[in-house]
């Protein structure tokens, strides 16, 4: 009986010390010291991590529910494996089965029937000139015979008919020049459709990679700071720090903790953004198989870069059809006084027409140009965001060594710590943002992004 009621004494004991603070415990031997030291910092790390557990806590109480996977015949949700995905295989699966893929196709299919009916447009017009040519080479009586046929009285009548009905030579001029022009653009739009998923795919998929950076340097930082903890601890019981020099370390262990959280949100929210994108449910598992590194591409040539863009973007291809347009419909009417209302509302319309597609070129031009200098930019961004994590890691290195010997003071240390976890950071975002800018550099120079009307 004595024995059962010690052990329920020695664990009544044990629970309330673990419950007490560490920099509370300001008594006692060095020993016990480092005992509660040791409970404070699993409880601080405990806490700090409690945002990186709530994802498994989740799964664990919702995996019939709302967990990523298929529903069975009997209505039950069950979870799927944990996909490893690379980049090049999410763009596969963007480009080829996703949801915005099938509306790429969609739209291709689209494109196809508009140059089909064009297509069908002008051979109806062409018929009807064909037909009133026909009739003007007949005989008189069998001209006669075929128009009374037709329900028209004459030749001019008929013609006048066909064309209020729209069937002229200069619609006919218009309806060879839109069916060649969505013959030959379908592809392109579709190419357009592609490369805007593809640049999609790879934005929201460095996202991730830049919130799973993120997210491990907080921990690192977390890690750091319980240390810096431990320590501060274990040299204030023997007289060696102040209860000041506590505080700061619990204040950074603190802020720590405030890092991790909000990492760990930012990439829950990049997880679930790109499990959208890719039509998988919201909590799917995923494992990223490529790193936030930076990507090595071909030297920049701008000027190769400005040509190839100007031969290739659809806005340059789309100015140019509406002009061509305007121009034939100016020359219809090349025979009105020029002071007339009618010619110089054409002559506006081409010439407005005609300029846009001069402004096109020069705009993708700077488009290309900015570009350029862009990823130049975010290269050099990228240089100096390394050059300043090896000097933040050198002056940590340094500090380390003299605290160590009490020749500096626990907020230096704190001060070069957090110099390093920043600029660990920053080397991400740099390393991110001029894999975006080389990306969308080199997607530039072919058909672009944007679709064109047909």
């Amino acid at each position: 009986m004595k024995s059962k009621l010690l052990c329920i004494m020695l664990a009544a004991a044990m629970i309330s010390t673990a419950a007490v603070p560490a920099f509370a415990a300001e008594s006692g031997s060095v020993k016990n010291q480092e005992t509660a030291t040791g409970s404070s910092v699993t409880t601080a790390a405990n806490s700090a991590s409690t945002t990186t557990d709530t994802a498994n806590s989740v799964s664990t109480t919702t995996d019939t529910a709302i967990t990523a996977g298929t529903t069975t015949e009997e209505g039950i949700t069950v979870k799927e494996p944990l996909k490893k995905l690379s980049l090049n295989e999410a763009l596969k699966i963007m480009t080829t089965t996703g949801t915005r893929a099938e509306t790429a196709n969609l739209n291709k299919q689209s494109d196809m029937a508009v140059a089909k009916g064009y297509s069908e447009k002008y051979s109806d017009i062409k018929k009807a000139l064909n037909d009133i040519d026909y009739l003007e080479s007949l005989p008189l009586p069998y001209q006669q015979a075929a128009l009374a046929q037709l329900g028209a009285s004459s030749i001019v009548e008929l013609a006048y008919d066909a064309q209020v009905a729209g069937a002229t030579e200069n619609n006919k001029k218009i309806m060879a020049l839109r069916r060649n022009f969505a013959n030959n653009n379908t592809e392109n739009n579709y190419q357009a459709d592609l490369n805007q998923i593809r640049q999609d795919t790879i934005n929201i998929y460095n996202t991730v990679l830049l919130a799973e950076d993120n997210y491990k340097i907080a921990k690192d930082n977390l890690k750091a700071q319980q240390r810096n903890l431990q320590n501060v601890l274990a040299k204030k019981e023997v007289g060696l720090l102040t209860k000041k020099d506590v505080l700061q370390a619990q204040s950074a262990l603190t802020d720590a903790e405030k890092e991790v959280r909000a990492a760990k949100t930012k990439m829950e929210y990049a997880r679930m953004s790109f499990n959208y994108l890719l039509g998988y449910h919201v909590l799917q598992e995923v494992e990223f198989t490529d790193k936030l590194t930076e990507s090595t591409g071909a030297a920049i040539d701008t000027e190769k870069a400005v040509k190839n863009a100007l031969d290739n973007r659809n806005e340059i291809r789309g100015a140019d059809f509406a002009k061509d347009i305007y121009k034939i419909l100016f020359d219809d009417i090349a025979a009105y006084p020029k002071t007339s209302a009618t010619y110089l509302n054409a002559q506006i319309k081409y010439l407005n027409a005609e300029k846009t597609a001069k402004d096109a070129r020069v705009q993708i031009e700077i488009d290309i140009r900015n570009k350029a200098a862009e990823v130049a930019d975010k290269k050099a961004a990228l240089d100096a965001a390394r050059s300043l994590q090896s000097y933040a890691q050198e002056g940590l290195r340094l500090i380390t060594l003299t605290n160590e010997e009490g020749l500096s003071t626990v907020e230096e240390l704190l001060t070069a710590q957090v110099n390093l976890y920043k600029a660990n950071l920053n080397v991400a975002k740099a390393t991110s943002e001029y894999n975006l800018a080389l990306e969308a550099y080199l997607n530039a120079q072919g058909v672009g992004t944007m679709r064109i009307p047909l």
